[in-house]
């Protein structure tokens, strides 16, 4: 019969469909942490975007999933579109739910929401730039809080001001790189600047005096590097060999010390323990062979301008010698 070869309309939503909903995706769900409120459209749109992508529903939002003829897909396209609705208004505060549209279309809530709150004006670049200017690492505050601080005005007005970026794909020219690499080396100055000079001054003029700049990441890493130095006892100018010097790993007595815990006699004891260990490449004590820096080629950040070969390590130390000597 002829009816026969027309093809049955489809039973099944693939599930990489934006039509397609799992079991646990349903209309009162909330797919945010993030509650729209007055003050924070820029950071709940981002979440929402986010949330909405990684389910493949933003298209119903900007209007980039059209909705279809097909009876069974119209029928599929109109839950989901649905659900996509309700998943906006369930991330919307309560103080400020009366003032959205209860409008059952999601691109026309997205946009309605967007022309409402996403208030971008001088003022509020202006507010963001003097916070990033007075963003400081105070006395007790930690290395990666103070960055988070710093990551947080960044972002914030990255969505405000984005980086100048090539229209064309692949950018030929490389303005998308320049530009990349030029907000990179901004963000290090401002969070060099921001460092607590009396503890980290010595390692931030010498990123200062590398060329090229290092990036930001990689700066950022030396820091905590040298953070992590100044923060227990068993790392200080008292170590006897610093050249080709591994740090070990503490005693149980420096990982859990007791409330009342006596630090010179504590150092002390540590030194005595490391002049055990001495290293049979380079002969320096305090560390073992495998985690000796001039025979692994593998220099910490902080290693600076200290010989970084066996010939040389030597001779700085005959040249320390000679100099004791003639003291």
């Amino acid at each position: 019969m002829a009816g026969d070869d027309v093809n049955p309309p489809p039973t099944k939503i693939d599930s990489l469909s934006p039509f397609s909903l799992v079991n646990q995706e349903g209309p009162g769900q909330s797919i945010t942490h993030v509650k729209l409120r007055s003050d924070n459209y820029d950071e709940w749109s981002r979440s929402m975007r986010r949330s909405l992508k990684s389910r493949r529903k933003y298209g119903f939002c900007d209007g980039s999933i059209a909705k279809p003829t097909d009876e069974f897909m119209l029928s599929q396209w109109e839950v989901v579109h649905c659900t996509v609705v309700q998943w906006i208004l369930n991330s919307i505060d309560p103080s400020i739910r009366d003032s959205v549209s209860d409008t059952e279309d999601a691109r026309l809530l997205w946009s309605e929401i967007s022309d409402q709150f996403a208030v971008v004006d001088g003022a509020k670049i202006h507010n963001l730039k003097t916070q990033l200017h007075e963003c400081r690492q105070t006395k007790g505050m930690s290395v990666t809080t103070y960055y988070g601080n710093l990551k947080t005005l960044w972002d914030a007005i990255g969505a405000l001001e984005p980086p100048f970026s090539c229209p064309t794909t692949g950018c030929p020219c490389g303005v998308t790189k320049a530009a990349l690499v030029r907000q990179d080396t901004e963000r290090l100055h401002q969070f060099l600047m921001g460092l607590d000079k009396s503890l980290y001054g010595p390692i931030q003029n010498h990123q200062l005096a590398l060329d090229p700049l290092p990036s930001l990441s990689r700066v950022y890493h030396a820091v905590l590097q040298e953070e992590r130095l100044l923060a227990g006892p068993s790392v200080t100018a008292e170590v006897p060999d610093v050249m080709a010097f591994a740090v070990q790993k503490p005693t149980a007595a420096v990982t859990n010390p007791p409330n009342a815990i006596d630090w010179r006699a504590l150092r002390d004891a540590e030194r005595q323990e490391r002049h055990k260990i001495r290293c049979s490449y380079c002969n320096a004590t305090g560390h073992e062979v495998t985690n000796c820096f001039i025979k692994t080629q593998n220099f910490p950040d902080w290693w600076g301008d200290r010989p970084r070969t066996l010939e040389a390590m030597k001779a700085k130390r005959a040249s320390s010698s000679r100099s004791q000597g003639g003291a």
